[in-house]
């Protein structure tokens, strides 16, 4: 029997203040921010005529838009997890984001105190994105390869670590599958994989990624590079192409592994929930 669990971080320097009406109402550190949610059903707690968000994003187009006013160029949010801290760089991103998604620190959280165990494990992070469960890890000992297509975001990745003087995670601008098929004709074995697929990009060679289409096969190709004696896998999706069963079903038939199956949510001080993304990961 596969259970399901849902996820919720706590930390004071994000606040999600309200969500609905497909609007969500944050505090990042002491920015306050509007921005367009399709998980966030329903009605707001108070009418979003009163809320007093001090940048609102404008959709202009599909993934397009603009903050007014505009946001600070950058600022600083701290994480303050058990026994260890992070700083990470906020920013306007690509569409909407800000380069945190403040739901996985419950990962990062999972992941810090698993590779504690261990001495010097090897990470592969794919879809690396701005790099925080590379941070992370690092901070936890780890020997990293951050893996993204896009060259800016590494970038950003990279003004993370060294926020937080992290100089020895290796930072690869490359298409996942290109990189997964090389390593695993090589051999090359990892102690825990991360992976936050998108559901559509273009990899740094112009290759299309299409999640439904690509995604099974990544996973035939990537589930051989964990150790059998020891590993971690960690597989977020912010897509709803894909049932947690139907994720759990293909990881299975390539190699049945422990997995935990969830939700990530954030929540208010009022103790609503907006649903964020599923999960799955394995510890054995």
């Amino acid at each position: 029997m596969v259970e399901y669990h849902i996820l919720t971080p706590k930390w004071p320097s994000y606040e999600l203040i309200d969500f609905g009406e497909g609007w969500r109402w944050e505090r990042w550190g002491e920015v306050t921010v509007a921005r367009p949610d399709s998980w966030a059903i329903g009605r707001p707690q108070r009418k979003r005529d009163l809320w007093t968000a001090r940048h609102i994003y404008h959709p202009t187009g599909p993934y397009q838009g603009q903050w007014e006013p505009p946001l600070p160029e950058k600022w600083p949010l701290l994480y303050q997890g058990k026994g260890w801290r992070m700083q990470l760089w906020c920013r306007a991103g690509k569409f909407k984001h800000l380069g945190i998604f403040p739901e996985q620190a419950v990962h990062w959280e999972w992941l810090y105190a698993k590779l504690k165990r261990w001495s010097h494990p090897q990470i592969l992070n794919l879809f690396a994105y701005t790099g925080a469960a590379s941070v992370a890890a690092a901070l936890a000992g780890a020997k990293v390869t951050h893996i993204d297509a896009s060259r800016s975001a590494i970038s950003w990745a990279a003004e993370n670590a060294a926020l937080n003087n992290i100089s020895t995670i290796r930072w690869i601008v490359e298409d996942v599958r290109k990189f997964v098929q090389r390593a695993r004709r090589r051999g090359e074995k990892y102690d825990a994989i991360l992976l936050d697929p998108p559901p559509y990009g273009i990899g740094s060679g112009g290759q299309r990624w299409e999640i439904q289409r690509d995604l099974p096969p990544l996973l035939e190709n990537l589930l051989p590079l964990l150790r059998e004696e020891r590993g971690l896998l960690l597989l977020n999706l912010y897509s709803a192409d894909f049932s947690p069963y139907t994720l759990w079903r293909l990881i299975q038939e390539v190699r049945p592994i422990p997995l935990e199956i969830g939700e990530l949510t954030l929540a208010t001080q009022q103790g609503r929930h907006l649903s964020t993304g599923i999960f799955l990961r394995g510890d054995w």
